[in-house]
């Protein structure tokens, strides 16, 4: 059943992605929502149900949008091992500062990742508008969103245990 609702929660971001995100633009940047949900799937739910659902996400927002489902998905993977490699650093942050942290760098690189895509099939190269008007105002936008989001889920006594993976052993039958 939660697996149910994390994928209607996936779809309902994608929708929310193509019909709600638009209305609230910062120069050329808007919420990315979908990766928003991801993060926060990763944070409250754990690192697996996050791995099953980015191939979803992208799916739904592919075909929600006229972008490419394997360009999203390949847009959204950097948010896995950026929180897994952010958990592991010996860095003496909080667990709501890391999670913080991997939205901030997964909205930047989905955010490259679409204009490199749009500047290697034919659009002008142009770094300036794109750190300026694209990737530092997406970088607020998505700092707010996550902080009306993860806030309130903490104040209700919800506790992330981030995106940790387990470390398991390999057993050889040799």
């Amino acid at each position: 059943m939660k697996g149910l609702a994390l994928a209607a929660l996936v779809v309902t971001a994608a929708v929310a992605q193509v019909t709600v995100a638009p209305l609230f633009p910062v120069r050329g940047a808007v919420p990315e929502l979908v990766v928003l949900t991801l993060a926060m799937i990763g944070t409250f739910a754990g690192p697996r149900a996050a791995m099953v659902l980015t191939p979803a996400a992208a799916l739904a927002a592919g075909f929600l949008s006229d972008r490419d489902a394997g360009l999203l998905l390949v847009a959204y993977l950097p948010l896995l091992p950026l929180g897994a490699w952010l958990e592991d650093a010996p860095l003496p942050l909080a667990a709501g500062v890391r999670s913080w942290l991997t939205v901030l760098g997964a909205g930047v690189a989905y955010r490259v990742v679409l204009a490199a895509a749009a500047m290697l099939t034919g659009a002008r190269v142009m770094v300036g508008p794109l750190v300026w008007d694209v990737v530092f105002p997406g970088l607020l936008v998505d700092s707010l969103f996550f902080s009306l989001c993860y806030i309130p889920l903490r104040l209700v006594g919800w506790s992330g245990g981030g995106l940790k993976l387990s470390r398991g052993r390999y057993v050889s039958g040799l």
